[in-house]
């Protein structure tokens, strides 16, 4: 007998889990099928950890600058193991109130691997058949594979694998100078790790605006990590030591490990979708604004629809797509998606670039303000980086905001509130913000815009 329900869930990460609770919020009965743990990528292998080692990291990089303020640290050193194991406990603490939230909500977990199979109906693996009146598709995204650069979980690893070390290795070698790439050279820089990126583009995090990334490459370099830009990984050799890896040029690099990161790709296979008549292009479940795929009943959000590969975009897809699936009708606004890049310093935008108005035919006006000229970041000592703004030249209204700075990660969220409610750079100014914050970098780069900033020439 089947096993029934008004929603089924299959996967249980940041666009799931949130799915499965607004649609249970709404007095629905649910399930989620996942067959690993809940939260996904994002809380058990990415965003999280991560986040817990940059914000060790980050403390790193403050203590081995605060001798200039006469606080003296002495000799830095790092138990790995103690602090991988912190990173472990504070993902099962978040894993564990995801379970209490089900369990108070009513959603029934069911552990194993999902397929549809017809009509409403999920074959789970080593449980048997669920039936629901509808279906949201949350099966997430994986680390993409380059033939002859396999992880081997050893020497060859994936980000998963790089946060399972428990000790730190003398040098990493990163094939990849996108935001994983970057990020994981920041953090293990940091930590006393010899870094080398290896990136075939011409510049390191190529989908920011150029100055940003610009920018970047030399934070990265006055750090010491080695920055290897328009060169291709032909081959990895392991030995004795770790690996040789090998250019395209023929130049050979020796390093303890290799991080292998060069993007995500939807998990389609294996969840019989296209069985089932669900259209799929790119190699991702093709949705309208209301996360509706083409088969009537069956929704899908998160990564495996191929928008945004964001936790936070996953999430509004996965709460869109249940309250629609309950009865709603609410479309998502893809217009004003932020983006957090957590390297040192951090990285935040949202909207487009100076570059893409320019392609798109906009006349603009841009403004920047540095945090060197900011009180609260010379308080800190972290003066790196600035504040840009780019606003349509005929009526001033905002159609980006670009953070390299102290917390940038942060101050976006008044750029998303500005381009979603679409607001002029006038009427942004026209706040008053707190004193001293670094958010006056925000609002003094927008009175650049109008050539109005009090604290630049």
């Amino acid at each position: 007998m089947k096993e029934e329900f008004d929603i089924a869930v299959l996967g249980g990460g940041p666009a799931g889990y949130p799915a499965a609770i607004r649609a249970a919020q709404k007095g629905a009965r649910v399930c989620v099928i996942e067959k690993d743990v809940l939260g996904g990528t994002c809380l058990n292998r990415g965003c999280i950890p991560t986040k817990v080692l940059h914000a060790k990291a980050h403390l790193i990089e403050s203590l081995k600058g605060a001798s200039i303020s006469g606080i003296k640290t002495g000799s830095i050193e790092i138990d790995y193991s103690i602090l991988s194991s912190f990173k472990t406990k504070v993902v099962s603490e978040l894993v564990k109130g995801i379970e209490t939230l089900f369990k108070s909500l009513k959603i029934k977990l069911i552990k194993g691997y999902g397929r549809l199979v017809g009509d409403g109906v999920i074959d789970v693996e080593g449980f048997g058949e669920v039936k629901a009146k509808r279906i949201i598709v949350a099966t997430g995204s994986s680390e993409m594979l380059i033939p002859g650069l396999e992880f081997d979980g050893q020497v060859v690893l994936s980000s998963t694998d790089l946060l399972m070390l428990d000790s730190l290795p003398e040098s990493l070698l990163i094939v990849g100078g996108g935001v994983i790439g970057c990020e994981f050279a920041s953090i293990f820089n940091a930590f006393g790790v010899d870094v080398t990126i290896v990136e075939m583009l011409p510049r390191l995090i190529a989908t920011e605006d150029t100055q940003i990334s610009r920018a970047i490459q030399t934070y990265m370099k006055k750090r010491g990590v080695k920055v290897l830009l328009g060169k291709k990984v032909v081959s990895i050799k392991k030995d004795s030591t770790g690996a040789v890896v090998k250019l395209e040029s023929d130049e050979q690099i020796s390093c303890e490990k290799v991080l292998v990161s060069v993007g995500r790709t939807p998990n389609i296979s294996g969840a019989g979708l296209e069985d089932v008549g669900v259209k799929v292009e790119g190699g991702a479940v093709v949705t309208d604004r209301k996360m509706r795929s083409s088969v009537q009943g069956i929704y899908a959000a998160g990564d495996v629809t191929g928008h945004y590969l964001l936790a936070h975009v996953a999430t509004r897809e996965g709460i869109i797509s249940a309250e629609n699936a309950t009865g709603s009708e609410t479309e998502i606004d893809y217009g004003a998606v932020p983006v957090t890049i957590y390297t040192f310093p951090e990285i935040s935008r949202v909207g487009i670039s100076e570059d893409e108005a320019t392609s798109k035919g906009i006349d603009v006006k841009t403004g920047r303000f540095p945090f060197a000229a900011n009180g609260k970041a010379k308080g800190l000592g972290e003066t790196e980086g600035f504040v840009k703004w780019v606003a349509r030249k005929e009526d001033g209204r905002i159609l980006g905001v670009h953070v390299i700075g102290p917390q940038a990660t942060e101050l976006v969220a008044s750029g998303v509130v500005a381009i979603q409610n679409e607001l002029t750079i006038e009427e942004y100014v026209s706040s008053i913000f707190p004193h001293p914050t670094l958010s006056e970098s925000m609002h003094e780069s927008a009175e650049a815009v109008l050539r109005k900033a009090i604290h630049l020439k």
